[in-house]
């Protein structure tokens, strides 16, 4: 399941470079009746997509807690966090998009937070569901929704 490499770069922290495109000009934000900007969209708020990209990490890792988890609750479980993170994986394919200098901030983000996340992905990877599961299809699937290959 070559999609597991993926989860090893940290939601595109360490990933291969974004193609080359044209810069990305600001996307207006919406103006509140009040006068006050309206929040900012995940994909433009690259310290809380960085934030929620942990907190992902972490409940997968915690889905996985128990190594003898079948594969068909194990991938339950990943459409779980799939569904719950639709969000989270439109945000990383629009900074995709958006190219290479939105790809490098997001990186910046996640560097902040590589002490917490790079030891919970590694428990991801190195889970005995993950080794046993891949070959499954539907697993494969439930992983790639995950990444919002859906």
């Amino acid at each position: 399941m070559p999609k597991l490499a993926w989860l090893a770069t940290l939601a595109i922290a360490c990933g291969q470079p974004a193609p080359a495109t044209q810069p990305r000009s600001p996307e207006p934000r919406a103006v509140a009746d009040a006068g006050v900007d309206a929040p900012l969209s995940l994909a433009d708020d690259l310290p809380r997509l960085a934030q929620r990209a942990k907190q992902l990490y972490i409940e997968w890792a915690a889905a996985f807690a128990d190594p003898n988890l079948d594969c068909a609750t194990a991938t339950a479980r990943v459409n779980e966090l799939a569904n719950k993170n639709a969000d989270v994986a439109a945000a990383n394919k629009a900074v995709f998009r958006a190219g290479h200098e939105r790809v490098k901030a997001l990186r910046v983000e996640l560097e902040k937070l590589e002490e917490e996340m790079a030891p919970v992905a590694k428990v991801i990877i190195e889970s005995p569901i993950m080794k046993r599961c891949a070959p499954d299809p539907q697993f494969g699937r439930a992983i790639d929704r995950l990444q919002g290959d859906d």
